[in-house]
């Protein structure tokens, strides 16, 4: 038994594996975050398991998907094996003995990558069948792809080093001339101890055979390094070629057939950096750290001199005279968002809401209607649409007429900009019913691969790239790939600048509509609208004490006024108001100092409070020429949602619960306060202020859509039933009661 045990643990696989854990640690990582990933443990959140288990390929999952994923999983596992061949070859001298080093090294290093095979066609599986509902026919073929691309280029990669191998051979030869000379080299007496070396009993020569290591302490030391330095010069060709890949991919990107999985970019670019991270400390060895330091200081100081300028820009906006950028501070904000400025936005508003009332009968006082969004990613998007396409029909049209303000964050964002678009081209007579669901697909429709296989390829390979919109230049990162993967999913309906929806919202055709966004700097909150609205930048009071007002929020489109605002795109619009941190790059506007603009959730991610300030600001007209407000949220998470509390306190808890605590209660927060908001406007609206919630539930309650930019088919058909929820029902027949007076 005793040798047995010896025979396992000081078996070449073994040996190999310890070694992974007792020298550069760091390389473990990338598999931690891969199988972390997979089991839905890291980016769960995001949807990150799905970039593996659902790749998508051209709008779809498909064998071709998933065996171009089953290519970069392969490309990944050999620079593993490569990298790790470099770093470690030298403490198993037998290995220059044998034939094909390299490949009985990758065949003895093949324990952590054939578990993580495994389990990947295990979950592939297991996702295939439960959360995309596929069929096992259709889950063998995907399984086929995955499985046939992995062994092309495990078959390629062989061939090329088996050559190599073939290669270090001649000219071996063709350096030590004749037999005698080179035993004469690989056999002196004199012999310098290894102390790196670590002893090796047996190995696998093939899949099939085990055989002893040789013994090589008669071999000359410097003939055997000899050996390993040919081939880590070979290793290190793939590397340069697999960066070579990245950079012609990074300018292919543009072209349908060129956007690989986001799951295979990420599994390529994380080969890249396990390669360059073996080449960086085998050529630097000890002063690979220091050297580190050199690199990172030189990128610091080009970022702060903006010799290196890679800073995502608001598509469309002018950025090139920095002498007319405005000066972002108290002072000039107070000037700026002036109280006179504000008496004339609120006429302008006003005169909006009096074509509004004049679309209605005059003996009948109409309801107005007032909408709000959450945030929550492609899952509130398509909640948002799946309940104002359901609540219109219901009402025979009617929604729309008799909204006057949508608003709200992030992803909801999302679904309303794209319904209320759809309801404009309705009236424009190019889309017939809007109803129609091919648009709850569309709003659907996957946008994480395009963001993720972009960040692994443009925003770090090639950051250099950008393209022009007038005389402005702006850079081809993660952001770029969200708005081009928005516009394709919504047939480029929405590739549009702002200003474009000016007239019909002057003219009351469409209700307005406010994309927020928080400003990094202070908190303050960005307000992007077609129309003068700077009467939403600050409180609405005057006291004798006090003759300004506390300016906390920005009407982009007048501060930004000279930097071609109205020009800036919808979709920046929309992406500005869902930048959700990390996932999509924050946007930096024109101003002095230049500042940056987050996820509207981080402010308010019901939009309630620009709305709730909207009927403030209005509150006599409204009162004096309307039936009552309807004051309606559609939301992506449950109100008054008590998570379970745990009956004690472990060590973690004690130590990072205080730094979380914030972070995991900010919707819970927000609604707190906003509640007491909609309590004090109510006083206001005296018997006429109606407030109803449309939240998603899911059919089972730890099964609810991801917080992502993508969703399974279980999850937009989940989204779906949430509609027969009794609580939604009961809330559509108490729109319908509530409007039956209204024309």
């Amino acid at each position: 038994m005793k040798y047995f045990i010896f025979k396992i643990y000081y078996s070449f696989p073994i040996q190999l594996l310890l070694l992974h854990f007792r020298k550069y640690q760091i390389l473990l990582i990338f598999w931690v975050i891969l199988f972390s990933t997979i089991n839905g443990g890291f980016a769960k959140l995001f949807g990150g398991d799905s970039l593996f288990l659902a790749p998508e390929y051209l709008g779809k999952v498909s064998f071709y998907s998933t065996a171009i994923l089953g290519v970069a999983l392969a490309v990944f596992t050999m620079s593993w094996n490569i990298t790790t061949f470099i770093l470690h070859s030298g403490r198993f001298k037998f290995l220059a003995t044998t034939t094909q080093p390299f490949f009985r090294y990758c065949l003895n290093n093949m324990i952590i990558p054939a578990l993580f095979l495994g389990d990947m066609i295990f979950r592939l599986w297991r996702y295939q069948l439960y959360q995309e509902l596929n069929m096992v026919p259709n889950v063998l073929l995907l399984t086929e792809g995955f499985v046939a691309g992995y062994l092309l280029i495990i078959f390629i990669s062989f061939f090329y080093f088996f050559n190599a191998d073939k290669n270090i051979g001649k000219r071996l030869n063709r350096q030590f001339g004749t037999t005698r000379n080179f035993l004469r080299l690989i056999i002196k007496p004199t012999q310098e101890p290894d102390e790196n070396a670590l002893p090796v009993d047996n190995y696998f020569s093939t899949p099939w055979r085990i055989r002893r290591a040789r013994n090589v302490d008669h071999y000359n030391k410097h003939y055997l390094d000899n050996i390993f330095k040919q081939h880590h010069v070979a290793a290190m060709i793939t590397i340069g070629l697999a960066l070579v890949f990245l950079v012609i991919l990074a300018y292919l990107m543009d072209y349908n057939a060129f956007r690989i999985p986001a799951g295979a970019s990420v599994l390529i670019f994380f080969a890249f950096l396990i390669g360059i991270a073996g080449a960086y400390s085998y050529l630097l060895q000890t002063w690979s750290i220091p050297f580190l330091l050199v690199i990172l200081i030189g990128l610091n100081w080009m970022v702060k001199h903006d010799m290196v300028d890679n800073r995502n820009k608001g598509y469309g906006l002018n950025y090139l005279n920095k002498n007319e950028r405005p000066v972002y501070d108290v002072e000039h904000l107070q000037s700026f968002f002036s109280e006179e400025r504000s008496y004339r936005d609120q006429a302008s508003t006003i005169q909006i809401l009096q074509r509004w009332r004049s679309k209605f009968p005059e003996n009948i006082k109409p309801k107005l209607v007032i909408l709000n969004v959450s945030g929550g990613g492609t899952r509130s998007a398509t909640w948002t649409m799946n309940v104002l396409q359901r609540l219109d029909s219901l009402l025979e049209g009617r929604l729309m007429t008799h909204t006057v303000l949508m608003t709200g964050a992030s992803g909801g964002m999302m679904g309303a900009t794209y319904f209320r678009e759809l309801y404009l081209q309705q009236l424009q007579g190019k889309v017939h019913n809007i109803y129609d669901s091919t648009y709850r697909e569309k709003i659907s429709s996957d946008i994480l691969n395009a963001v993720f296989a972009s960040l692994a390829v443009n925003d770090l390979i090639t950051p250099f790239r950008n393209f022009k919109i007038g005389n402005n230049r702006y850079t081809k990162d993660r952001g770029y790939a969200f708005e081009m993967q928005l516009n394709k999913n919504t047939d480029y309906i929405l590739d549009k600048p702002i200003s474009a929806y000016q007239e019909p919202e002057a003219k009351a055709d469409i209700p307005l509509l406010i994309w927020n966004g928080a400003i990094n700097a202070d908190g303050r909150k960005l307000i992007i609208s077609a129309q003068p609205i700077s009467y939403l930048c600050a409180p609405q009071y005057l006291h004798p004490t006090r003759p300004w007002r506390d300016i906390d929020g920005i009407d982009f489109q007048q501060f930004f006024s000279k930097q071609s605002a109205g020009q800036l795109k919808v979709t920046s619009a929309i992406r500005m108001n869902a930048t959700f941190p990390y996932v999509l790059p924050n946007v930096f506007l024109p101003s002095k100092p230049i500042i940056d603009v987050m996820d509207a959730g981080i402010r308010d991610n019901f939009g309630q409070e620009t709305s709730l300030r909207f009927l403030y600001t209005f509150r006599d007209w409204i009162n004096a020429n309307t039936g009552g407000v309807l004051f309606i949220q559609i939301r992506d998470t449950r109100k008054n949602n008590m998570q379970r509390i745990k009956g004690y306190k472990d060590l973690s808890d004690l130590l990072f619960e205080p730094l979380f605590t914030m972070q995991q209660h900010w919707s819970t927060m927000q609604d707190y306060t906003q509640d007491y908001m909609i309590n004090y406007m109510e006083g206001y609206f005296p018997n006429k202020f109606e407030r109803v919630i449309f939240q998603y539930v899911p059919q089972q309650s730890n099964q609810a859509a991801a917080l992502s930019f993508h969703l399974t088919s279980r999850e937009k058909r989940d989204i779906a039933e949430a509609l027969k929820n009794p609580a939604i029902q009961n809330a559509f027949k108490y729109i319908e009661k509530s409007m039956e007076q209204q024309p």
